[in-house]
This record gives C-alpha cells, structure tokens and sequence, in this order.
C-alpha cells in the first residue's frame, strides 16, 4: 500500500536554532577557560531583542553579550533590514550564580554520581536509506538548507534570501520503496 513520509528541516536561522546555537557558544567558551564549569543556560532570540538565562558556576568570565553577537553574525543577521542584527539587537543577561541545591546534584566527589536529574530522554531510528543513516526525506531536507545557506553568503544571484529558511521533502512509498518526491522552501522574514 503507497504512503508518504515527510520531513522537515529548519536553518541557522530560524529561532530556535539561533537560540540553541547561542546558548552552545557560551558553554562552549565557559568550558574552553575552565573545564569544571558547569553551565545551564537558556536563550530567548525575537525581534530585535536576545535574553540570556540561567545558572553559571565557574571560575572564569565569558562576556555574554559579546559571544552572543558573534554567534548572531555568523549566522547572517547583519542588517538592519532584517529587524534582528548582531551589531545593534539587544541582548540582556539574566545569568546569574548556580543555585546550592542544584550545585549539590553535580558537584561529586565520584562523577558516576553526578546529575542534576533533569536530564531529557530522546529516541530515533535509523534506516538504510541513506549513507548517513537518516530517512531520505530528511537528508535531502537538510542537503537544500545547506545549499541555500551557501548562496546566501556568495549574496551572487538571490539577494533576497534571509538566513531564516524551512524546507519540507515530501516522498511517496511504493512497496517501502521511494517513487515520488515533492519538495518546498520558504526563506522566511528576520525572527
């Protein structure tokens, strides 16, 4: 019986990915200073604006602000057209020190022991679709936004483009085989 198996993917770009994407900067640059940093943070990315939260213990300074910015540039909001850029968007920290009770959960003398016991469980599967193990609606979702994120910095032949896209690969299954592909891309507005 034929069914179609669609997915999705979004870019750098897109809200959440921006968020993520800062918020593993700065554990990443915690971490870079002092090993033993330990480091939950959150980011809220819309227009214009950038908030930072969480708790921090560590024996270094990250300049927030500074790591948020880059990251934010890199991606490709550098204009001001674009209602959200690196060089002018507001960023406000609410990072403050780790709390006692949560630095009891993962400060142990045994590391076995560690854990703040809010960890997330996630699951997934993999198929022989394709040479990365993924299904191939999703690689080839992927595969466009990369595609796209390059024309968008040769900024050559679509100046319109932005750096927040979706794309959406749609396949029909015949006999558990993929006969027929359909594909869509948004480039959407500045978050």
């Amino acid at each position: 019986m034929p069914y179609f198996f669609t997915s999705e993917s979004v870019s750098e770009g897109h809200p959440d990915k921006v968020a993520d994407q800062i918020s593993d900067a700065l554990i990443d640059n915690f971490l870079a200073f002092d090993p033993d940093s330990k480091v939950a943070c959150e980011t809220l990315v819309t227009t214009g604006q950038v908030i930072l939260a969480g708790e921090v213990k560590s024996r270094t300074y990250v300049d927030v602000q500074r790591v948020a910015r880059e990251v934010i540039n890199n991606i490709g909001y550098t204009k001001s057209e674009y209602m959200f850029d690196g060089n002018s968007c507001g960023v406000l920290s609410a990072i403050h020190e780790q709390s006692p009770d949560i630095n009891q959960g993962v400060e142990r003398e045994n590391k076995e022991d560690q854990g703040a016991g809010d960890q997330g469980m996630m699951f997934g599967y993999a198929t022989n679709e394709t040479a990365t193990y993924m299904p191939l609606a999703l690689t080839l979702s992927h595969m466009i936004l990369e595609e796209l994120a390059d024309l968008r910095r040769e900024e050559k032949d679509i100046p319109y483009l932005r750096p927040d896209s979706k794309s959406q690969v749609t396949f029909e299954y015949v006999d558990g085989k993929p006969t027929s592909c359909y594909c869509c891309y948004s480039s959407l507005d500045a978050t």
